[in-house]
C-alpha cells in the first residue's frame, strides 16, 4: 500500500490539480452510478494514461458510504475555502484514501504526476497458491489487454504434473 505521505513531495500545483481530479472523479461516479461506463477525463495532473472508466457496481456499493465521507472532506479545499498545502497530513490521507477506492472501482491505478509509483492505467494481476498442479493453470490468461496495462501473475505450486504459468496472453496492446 502507498504510503499517502508520498504526495507531499508533489508540487502545489499538482496535488491541488490531483485533490480535483480524484474529488472531480468521486462526485461523477456517485452521480452517475446506475449508468455502464465513463469518459476518460482530460487529467493534467496524472503520469500515465487512464484507459475509459468503467466501474464494478460490487466494489462501488461497497465502498460508497466511504467514498461519500472523504469527498465532503476534500470539498472546501476544491471549492479553494480551505488552502492547499502538501504539509497538511489530514488532506494528503484523504486524498489518497479517495485516489485508493477510485482505483479499486476503476481497477486502474491513478498516479499523479511526480509520484514514485507506477504510472496510471489499468491493472491485472492474479496468483495462484496450489499444492499440486495436474492440468493447466494462470495466475494471468487473458486474451487481449490493451496498451499501458500493469499486468503480474505470479504462480506457487509445490508439485506440477502438467503446466502453470504466471502470466499467458493471446495478445498485448490494442
Amino acid at each position: 500500500m502507498a504510503d499517502p505521505l508520498t504526495l507531499s513531495v508533489l508540487g502545489a500545483t499538482v496535488l491541488t490539480e490531483g485533490i480535483k481530479f480524484v474529488y472531480n472523479q468521486a462526485t461523477e461516479l456517485l452521480k452517475r452510478r446506475r449508468e455502464k461506463a465513463a469518459e476518460v477525463p482530460d487529467a493534467p495532473a496524472l503520469e500515465g494514461q487512464l484507459a475509459p472508466l468503467d466501474p464494478d457496481p460490487a466494489v462501488l456499493d461497497r465502498v460508497e458510504p466511504d467514498l461519500r465521507e472523504l469527498r465532503k472532506v476534500l470539498q472546501d479545499y476544491v471549492d479553494e475555502i480551505e488552502p492547499i498545502s502538501t504539509q497538511d497530513e489530514r488532506l494528503l490521507e484523504t486524498t489518497d484514501a479517495v485516489r485508493r477506492l477510485l482505483e479499486a472501482v476503476y481497477r486502474q491505478r491513478i498516479t499523479f504526476r511526480g509520484e514514485q509509483r507506477p504510472a496510471s492505467g489499468p491493472v491485472v494481476e492474479g496468483s495462484v497458491d496450489v499444492a499440486a498442479v495436474s492440468g493447466y493453470v494462470a495466475g494471468v490468461r487473458a486474451r487481449v489487454v490493451g496498451g499501458g496495462a500493469h499486468v503480474r501473475g505470479a504462480i506457487r505450486a509445490d508439485e506440477v504434473s502438467g503446466t502453470a504459468v504466471g502470466v499467458d496472453l493471446d495478445r498485448i496492446g490494442d
